[in-house]
């Protein structure tokens, strides 16, 4: 797979300095940007002006595999907006799409743009509860990830195999998107620890007493019982960025935005926008590291 075109990453990077590394650094993992994202560009001469790129995503919606469109990275060069760049890329992106799924997805945080372009948003929600007695007691907490290639192929094995964490609506997603924004969000695997006993990796830290759950990946999904004595967080409560219904009940779900998401000291949450139906029943939030 040819890598990424070097005038991209340039434009890419003026806009989010932290992504020309993140895409380095997944693909050093074997997750190449390049073999799933299909950009639409707008150049002048040998300059990369704007991006739009349409990335496939594998779903499971109320039990049932979807593939859908996701709209990513759409940028124009700081020196060349207000030109009409994006619109005429989204309008391209989304002719590409529209032949291809039924629906198209984003996270944004500016959802006024997408809105002309048939967008709606899409109500997302966290999950709390108390955590089970098996989790109180701090222990290992399985082992940490490096980026040594044993853990790369294990990483590669673990997520071309996944259940989807939520069969309300999980990712089946093989590795790429999930990578690189486990690389944006803490620029590394610190947060990426194996389990031996389950054969299942969780992405997760402990705050202020609290589990926090980003992702669980394996060939079956733990229910939180088991989940919790192999983490051994040593917290009182937790909250998980996905719909639990793998995981057991006693969950509360709670309304999460920008605001919320802020004042809880995530700074990756962007809002779910939709074009084209996304009927899912109960709450539900797309996990963090299958956010494009």
């Amino acid at each position: 797979m040819p890598p990424v075109d070097p005038r991209l990453l340039t434009l890419l990077g003026r806009v989010w300095p932290a992504i020309p590394s993140a895409i380095a650094r997944a693909d050093a993992l074997g997750f190449s940007w390049a073999a799933i994202s299909t950009p639409f560009v707008h150049r002048e001469g040998d300059r990369v002006v704007a991006h739009v790129g349409v990335i496939e995503l594998p779903l499971v919606i109320g039990g049932r595999q979807r593939m859908v469109g996701s709209i990513h990275a759409v940028c124009t060069d700081p020196e060349r907006r207000g030109r009409g760049h994006a619109s005429a890329l989204m309008e391209a992106a989304l002719a590409h799409c529209r032949v291809r799924y039924g629906t198209v997805v984003l996270t944004t945080l500016i959802p006024e743009f997408y809105a002309a372009f048939g967008f709606r948003p899409v109500r997302e929600h966290a999950f709390r509860r108390a955590l089970p007695s098996s989790g109180r007691q701090p222990s290992a907490g399985g082992r940490a990830l490096t980026e040594g290639p044993e853990d790369r192929r294990l990483l590669r094995r673990l997520l071309a195999d996944r259940a989807p964490v939520s069969e309300r609506f999980g990712s089946r997603e093989d590795g790429v998107a999930f990578t690189i924004a486990l690389m944006l969000a803490w620029g590394d695997l610190s947060r990426v620890r194996y389990h031996a006993s389950l054969d299942v990796l969780t992405v997760h830290e402990v705050r202020e007493r609290t589990l926090v759950l980003y992702d669980v990946v394996g060939a079956a999904i733990p229910p939180l019982e088991e989940l919790a004595a192999a983490i051994g967080a040593g917290a009182e409560r937790v909250v998980a960025f996905f719909a639990p219904d793998r995981l057991g009940g006693g969950w509360t779900a709670e309304p999460w935005d920008q605001a919320r998401a802020t004042a809880h000291g995530d700074d990756w949450f962007a809002g779910l926008m939709a074009r084209g139906p996304l009927a899912v029943e109960g709450e539900f939030m797309l996990p963090p590291l299958s956010r494009t």
